[in-house]
């Protein structure tokens, strides 16, 4: 059965309901109503949805799309500086990095300026494979935000915004 975000709904509201839930709330957070809960399960909805235009079609996972992704905005950048632009674990990039070189989508070489460290870019097939991706997860992007209004689109911006430069 294919698992969309609809599905995952579906399951959570007959979840809810289930009279198995804890009646004392006093005592009980609700993760219902707890912003990092709600803002994990929302990214991850997202990301199902998002996911599906290369997961597929291309055999990518979300960490290696989101790779692909930071290198196609840099000339050459390290594998540390992916993980700091794109806030994710080195574990998680390395990984990807290597699944990316073998399918000789992204290559890597000695930096000329440290010889120590070394540079990654993404391929000519690397590249092709990320412009045949960007206008579907663009059109997906679009199909969620459109559950907005326009003034809604531009308050979860700067909400978003606001946040992320609390949190920096």
């Amino acid at each position: 059965m294919l698992v969309t975000p609809v599905t995952i709904v579906k399951r959570q509201e007959l979840f809810y309901s289930n009279s198995k839930m804890n009646k004392k709330t006093d005592e009980i957070l609700d993760l219902r109503q707890f912003f990092p809960y709600r803002l994990a399960v929302l990214e991850q909805r997202v990301g199902i949805a998002t996911s599906r235009h290369y997961r597929h079609d291309f055999d990518l996972s979300r960490v290696e799309w989101r790779v692909m992704a930071t290198l196609a905005m840099f000339d050459s950048i390290s594998a540390t500086d992916i993980c700091e632009f794109s806030h994710m674990a080195k574990m998680q990039v390395s990984r990807a990095i290597a699944r990316l070189k073998e399918k000789s989508l992204v290559i890597q070489k000695v930096s000329e300026s440290d010889h120590r460290a070394t540079q990654l870019s993404l391929t000519e097939d690397g590249q092709k494979i990320y412009r045949s991706i960007v206008p579907r997860v663009l059109q997906e992007e679009q199909a969620i935000l459109g559950y907005l209004s326009a003034s809604e689109r531009g308050q979860l911006q700067k909400i978003i915004d606001k946040l992320e430069d609390a949190l920096a």
